[in-house]
C-alpha cells in the first residue's frame, strides 16, 4: 500500500513548514560552537537511551507480549495489517492494564518500536461481529508507524517548531486524521471505520450497538464556534465528530465536510 498517497493534506503541509522552521533553528544552533552542540546532544541521547531500556523493563514486565504463541488472533491481525502497509519490521504490539481507560499507542524508541493496546478497548471491540473494528485501531496504530510518524531523526529535526504555539498540535491532528485514512482503507469497511471511532468516544459495550451514528456526527453543530476552535487549536486529537465526518467524507470521495463548514 502506498501510504505516503493517503496522508491528509494537512499532514503535509505543517509537516513541511515544521521541517523547515526546524531546519533552520537546527542550522542556527550548528553555527554555534561544536563544543555547545555536544554538550546538549550527548546528554540527550544518554536520556533517551536510558528511557528505552527502562521502558523495555517496564513494558516485557507488566504487560503482555502479543506474539505466534500469545493471543494468536490478535498476532495474526497484526501481521495482516503490516503485511498491507509494506512494513518491513512488525512493531512489537502489547496488551497493557488500562485500569478503564480504552486508548492505543503507537511508540518507538530509539531502533525498537512499540504498539500498546489497551486491555479495556480490546475487551470492548473483542466480539466476532466488532473484529473490524478493532482491526481499524491496530491499523491506525500500526500506521504511525508506516507513515514515519514516530520516527526519531524527523521528530528531531521538528523539535524546535514544535515550541511554536499551535503549530506542533495542528501536525499532530493533522497524524491523526492520515491514520484514520489509511486504516479506513486497510479494512476496507466504512461502518466498521465510524463505529470503531464513535466506540472510543462511548466506552460502552452495552450502548454501542444502539448509538446513532447521525445523531452523533449531529453533535458538531453544537460545538460552540469561538470556543470550539480555541479547544481545537490546543488538542494533539481532533474532535472525535470531527475524526467521523473526515472519514466518511474521505469515503464518500469528499475532502470538504458537507456537514461543517469550519476546518478540522
Amino acid at each position: 500500500m502506498n501510504v505516503s498517497s493517503l496522508r491528509h493534506p494537512k499532514e503535509n503541509l505543517y509537516k513541511m513548514i515544521c521541517i523547515i522552521i526546524g531546519g533552520l533553528i537546527w542550522v542556527g544552533l550548528l553555527l554555534g560552537t561544536l563544543f555547545s552542540i555536544l554538550i546538549f546532544l550527548i546528554p540527550v541521547a544518554f536520556f533517551i537511551w536510558l528511557s528505552s531500556k527502562f521502558f523495555q523493563a517496564s513494558i516485557f514486565g507488566n504487560a503482555v507480549h502479543v506474539n505466534k504463541n500469545q493471543y494468536t488472533n490478535l498476532n495474526n491481525m497484526a501481521d495482516e495489517i503490516a503485511t498491507a502497509l509494506d512494513m518491513k519490521e512488525k512493531p512489537e504490539m502489547f496488551i497493557v492494564n488500562s485500569q478503564g481507560l480504552t486508548n492505543a499507542l503507537a511508540v518507538k524508541f530509539l531502533s525498537r518500536k512499540y504498539t500498546l493496546l489497551f486491555s479495556d478497548l480490546v475487551d470492548l471491540l473483542w466480539e466476532e461481529k466488532k473484529q473490524d473494528q478493532l482491526r481499524f485501531v491496530i491499523a491506525h496504530e500500526l500506521a504511525h508507524h508506516a507513515a514515519g510518524h514516530v520516527n526519531f531523526w524527523i521528530n528531531l529535526l521538528m523539535k524546535p517548531a514544535m515550541f511554536i504555539p499551535f503549530l506542533g498540535s495542528a501536525y499532530s491532528r493533522a497524524c491523526e486524521l492520515t491514520c484514520d485514512r489509511i486504516a479506513a482503507e486497510i479494512i476496507n469497511n466504512k461502518s466498521a471505520s465510524i463505529n470503531a471511532l464513535i466506540t472510543l468516544a462511548s466506552g460502552s459495550r452495552e450502548l454501542v450497538t444502539a448509538t446513532n451514528n447521525d445523531s452523533f456526527v449531529q453533535q458538531e453543530l453544537s460545538v460552540p464556534t469561538v470556543f470550539g476552535f480555541l479547544q481545537e487549536i490546543t488538542s494533539s486529537h481532533p474532535r472525535m465528530t470531527k475524526r467521523v465526518i473526515a472519514i466518511n467524507n474521505y469515503q464518500l470521495g469528499d475532502q470538504e465536510s458537507t456537514l461543517i463548514a469550519r476546518e478540522a
